[in-house]
């Protein structure tokens, strides 16, 4: 049976994120939470038989830009979700706590992205890999509520015929 692996690729410290600094703006102006900040990655579900290096190769290679971003692995499935109307974190918790959305496509929608890393994967001579799916990920920091953050994920990052969300703790 394949394992299933998670990539995410976020902007190194320092390095300006706009498409966070886009999402916190239109958050602010929906007047749904008084985020801190929110910061922005691009999420890979690598799905087959690799090894450590080929993992590696494959996230810093082609899937990130070395100056401006760092990245990270895991297995997949990763975190889950939390139900809605649950306070998520402690109330007043520490600076940069907060929840996580994850934005995916639904089975069956047409992943070009995807695709194209599949491409990308074989080009690097990387044989095993069965599937890639691609998503996004946003961390609202200082959002400590998952129903907020599923008004959130619904007014401003999800289209439900094609898109699906799991929110989970930072």
């Amino acid at each position: 049976m394949a394992n299933a692996y998670l990539i995410e690729v976020m902007h190194k410290p320092g390095v300006t994120d706009p498409v966070g600094k886009g999402l916190a703006h239109d958050i602010s102006h929906l007047e749904l939470a008084r985020v801190k900040s929110v910061a922005s990655a691009q999420l890979y579900q690598i799905h087959g038989s690799l090894g450590k290096e080929d993992r590696t190769r494959i996230a810093r290679d082609l899937l990130s830009d070395p100056i401006l971003q760092d990245y990270r692995e895991e297995h997949y499935p990763s975190p889950q979700p939390l139900p809605a109307g649950r306070q998520a974190l402690p109330k007043g918790g520490s600076k940069g706590e907060g929840l996580v959305i994850d934005v995916w496509y639904k089975p069956g929608v047409t992943d070009a992205v995807g695709e194209s890393v599949m491409k990308g994967i074989r080009d690097l001579n990387i044989p095993g890999v069965k599937e890639v799916r691609t998503g996004m990920r946003y961390h609202l920091h200082g959002v400590t509520r998952a129903e907020v953050a599923e008004k959130i994920a619904s007014a401003l990052l999800i289209n439900p015929l094609v898109n699906e969300s799991i929110i989970h703790a930072d």
